[in-house]
């Protein structure tokens, strides 16, 4: 197996630029004024933009000797995010022990404890030690969470997540630069190659969206899974081929990551499945990365950086995967 040794834009650089994403100003005026009339509060209080995430306003609220986080932020039909849905996962998270417990929502609104701490970065992921804690983490929340859903669950299958993102760029082709244009059908038969390429698979209940920004580390070195939008059943391989393609793993990271979370090493089928896992998860992020670029979007973020990183990353990786 090869390695692309360009996987476009410093993944790092771009990944900072998330966890300094915020709210637009203008729209952010009406959230804050709604979370600061939220009736759960002891006494007044006075929220503040939290930087962080590119679907939501987020929002820190001290009252009462504790901190809370409000996420605001209406469905997306288009992008597949639906609150209620990220509501009973978060529910279902935090009682297996992955995510920050849920003190109120209402429709469009979430608050949430804080978890003091900070995001990971690509770099943390290099280390042994958080790449066995990661795995666990991803194993912890696949077999634990859905014990606790209160409701069917979502269903996640990033191929028919990307077929879908193509039919909406090409209805919205007028909107979408000419070289994006272009590569939409050849992307739909690349995904297909990749659907067959994985074959069968464990259904799990993932997060489907991990990058290093949406696992928090807190003050005693426990990891925690923020923004689980997409949650809902899917193949088990996806989370940690996300995870390994955002933070550019190598191949004995790769092994080390599927060997804590199999608790068995790896053999050549599985890890050349591993490889179309990474190069699906790259190929749906700069899918998601065009549709937001054309479509209406609450927080401050040139979407143009995020998606020319990931169509550099999906070319490497599909040729990692092609040339296992």
């Amino acid at each position: 197996m090869t390695v692309g040794a360009d996987k476009g834009p410093d993944s790092a650089s771009v990944f900072d630029a998330i966890g300094n994403a915020q709210g637009d100003a203008e729209m952010s005026a009406p959230a804050i004024s709604r979370a600061k009339a939220l009736p759960i509060w002891q006494g007044e209080v006075n929220p503040e933009l939290l930087s962080g995430g590119l679907s939501n306003i987020n929002l820190t609220v001290d009252d009462g000797g504790r901190r809370y986080v409000v996420r605001i932020g209406e469905d997306e039909p288009h992008l597949g995010v639906f609150r209620a849905s990220e509501v009973s996962s978060l529910r279902a998270a935090h009682a297996a022990g992955v995510a920050a417990e849920v003190i109120y929502d209402e429709p469009s609104l979430i608050v949430l404890g804080f978890i003091p701490g900070r995001a990971l970065t690509p770099n943390d992921m290099h280390a042994p030690e958080m790449i066995a804690k990661a795995a666990q983490l991803i194993h912890r929340l696949h077999f634990e969470a859905y014990k606790h859903l209160e409701n069917s669950g979502a269903v996640f299958w990033p191929f028919h997540h990307n077929r879908w993102y193509v039919r909406q760029l090409t209805e919205r082709g007028a909107a979408l630069d000419e070289k994006w244009r272009a590569l939409l059908p050849g992307l739909v038969a690349e995904n297909d190659e990749l659907e067959q390429a994985i074959g069968k698979t464990h259904v799990v209940y993932g997060h489907n969206d991990i990058n290093p920004q949406n696992i928090i580390i807190d003050d005693e070195a426990r990891l925690w899974f923020v923004d689980l939008e997409y949650a809902g059943f899917g193949m088990d391989l996806f989370d940690m081929g996300v995870l390994a393609m955002n933070c550019n793993l190598d191949q004995a990271e790769d092994r080390l990551l599927l060997e804590s979370y199999y608790a068995a090493p790896p053999d050549e089928e599985l890890s050349r499945r591993f490889a179309a896992a990474k190069a699906i998860g790259a190929l749906r992020e700069f899918l998601w990365g065009i549709l937001s670029q054309v479509s209406e979007r609450p927080i401050e973020f040139d979407y143009s950086v995020y998606t020319e990183m990931f169509i550099e990353r999906y070319r490497c990786f599909l040729a990692d995967y092609r040339n296992f």
